[in-house]
C-alpha cells in the first residue's frame, strides 16, 4: 500500500508565496483578486462535516463573503456539506441505484471515484442561510473518460426538464452543467441513462467576492493514498486536480500512517511526491502542511516522530506548518477524554474540533492568540 520508490523533489526554483496566514492577509489587502480559492486536502478529521471544516468555513465566509462550494466531490461532499449543501453517499435521500465506489487511492482529487450504471442517482441539495449564499452561477462536472460514450441526466429543481449530457473521451474531462437554477434553494439530480460513466464530482462557483473552499478529502487516507510512484497515476491526478482552481493548499495527513504504523521516513516520502506533484500544477499556490495532534490510539509511532521529519523539510522547501499538539496540549490523557471520542481517534466536534477549528482560524486570519508562531 505504500509507496516505497523515491519522491520526486521539488524544483529550487519554486516561487515563495508564503504560508496561508501570509496570502490571506496579501487577499485582504486586495492584492490578489476577489476570490480567494483554498483546497483542503486529508482524512475524515477534514472529510467528515462535523469534525472542524464546515464550523471554520462558516466563520470564514460569514467575515469575508462566500464565493461558491467549490469542489463537491462523489466522495465526501462538501466542505459545507450538512448544513448549506446536503450530500452522502451513506443516505437513500442523496445517493442510489446501483453505484460502485472505489477504493482509496485513486488518481481523484478525494480520492475515490464512483461508476454507474442506468439508473443510478446522486442528490445535493443547498440550504441557504443569512451568511452563506448558495445560489450557483457556474458549475462543471468533472468524470474519467474511458473511451466509451455513456450519457447522464440532470436537473436543477424538481420541477425542470431533464437536461441530457453526453460523456466522451479518454482521461480526465470536464463539461459545464447548463440551466443553472436563480433559486438558492436548488436541489441538483443526476441520474445515469447509458453507459457506465466514472465521476469524480462537481466544481461551482457564484459570482460573489470571498473564499471558495475545496474539500479533497477522503476518510480513511493515508498519505500513500494521494501519492503513487506511478507516472500514468500521476498525470490523471494532476489533470483532475489542475481543474480545481486553488490558491491556497491545506493538507493534513499522517492520523492513519500513524494508525498503519507506517515509518515516518515513507510518510515523509508520500508527502514529498504530493507537494511535488501540486507544484507542478498549482507553481504560485501556497502549500501548507498541518500535523495532527495525539490520541489515545494504539500506535508503534506517535505523531511528533512524523513532526520531526516533517517540519524541517516544510521549512527548507518555504511551506507553511502547522502543528495541533500545542493547541491540544501535550498531555494526551488529560485532553482526550473531552476532546476525543470513544473511537480514540476522532475530535469530539463540540470541543476537540472547535480547538481544531480555532486553531485554523486563528493561523489563517493571523489573529493573536494562537499557541505557537508556526512559519
Amino acid at each position: 500500500m505504500f509507496a516505497v520508490d523515491d519522491a520526486q523533489p521539488v524544483a529550487a526554483s519554486v516561487v515563495e508565496v508564503g504560508d496561508a496566514r501570509e496570502r490571506f492577509a496579501q487577499w485582504r489587502e486586495g492584492k490578489a483578486g476577489k476570490v480567494l480559492a483554498v483546497s483542503v486536502i486529508g482524512d475524515s478529521y477534514s472529510a467528515g462535516q462535523d469534525f472542524y471544516l464546515n464550523k471554520l468555513v462558516q466563520r470564514v465566509a460569514g467575515e469575508v463573503g462566500f464565493a461558491g462550494p467549490g469542489y463537491v466531490g462523489f466522495n465526501h461532499g462538501a466542505a459545507l456539506g450538512g448544513t448549506h449543501f446536503k450530500y452522502t453517499r451513506s443516505s437513500e435521500k442523496y445517493f442510489g441505484g446501483g453505484w460502485q465506489v472505489s477504493a482509496l487511492g485513486q488518481a481523484s482529487p478525494d480520492s475515490r471515484t464512483i461508476t454507474g450504471r442506468p439508473g443510478a442517482w446522486l442528490q445535493i441539495d443547498a440550504n441557504p442561510s443569512p451568511a452563506i449564499d448558495t445560489a450557483v452561477t457556474q458549475a462543471k462536472l468533472l468524470y474519467l473518460g474511458n473511451g466509451e460514450p455513456s450519457e447522464v441526466r440532470y436537473r436543477w429543481t424538481p420541477t425542470q426538464d431533464w437536461q441530457p449530457l453526453k460523456l466522451e473521451g479518454s482521461g480526465v474531462q470536464e463539461l459545464a452543467l447548463t440551466g443553472l437554477s436563480a433559486a438558492k434553494d436548488w436541489s441538483f439530480k443526476l441520474e445515469v441513462v447509458k453507459g457506465a460513466p466514472t465521476l469524480f464530482g462537481a466544481w461551482m462557483r457564484n459570482d460573489q467576492d470571498g473564499v471558495r473552499v475545496s474539500k479533497m478529502a477522503a476518510s480513511g487516507a493515508a498519505s500513500a493514498d494521494f501519492y503513487h510512484h506511478d507516472a500514468q497515476w500521476q498525470t490523471q491526478w494532476k489533470a483532475a486536480v489542475a481543474k480545481i482552481p486553488a490558491d491556497v493548499y491545506l493538507i493534513m495527513l499522517g492520523g492513519n500512517d500513524q494508525g498503519f504504523g507506517v515509518k515516518p521516513e515513507a510518510y515523509l516520502h508520500n508527502v514529498q511526491g504530493l507537494v511535488g506533484m501540486l507544484r507542478e500544477i498549482q507553481p504560485q499556490a501556497s502549500i501548507n502542511l498541518i500535523m495532527r495532534q495525539d490520541t489515545t490510539r494504539s500506535s508503534a509511532y506517535p505523531m511528533s516522530a512524523y513532526a520531526q521529519v516533517l517540519q524541517p523539510w516544510a521549512h527548507e522547501q518555504h511551506l507553511g506548518y502547522a502543528n495541533l499538539q500545542c493547541a491540544f496540549g501535550p498531555d494526551v490523557k488529560r485532553y482526550a477524554a473531552a476532546m476525543i471520542g470513544p473511537d480514540r481517534i476522532h475530535p469530539v466536534p463540540a470541543t476537540g474540533g472547535k480547538v481544531i477549528a480555532d486553531y485554523f482560524y486563528g493561523w489563517i486570519t493571523g489573529a493573536r492568540d494562537r499557541c505557537d508562531v508556526a512559519r
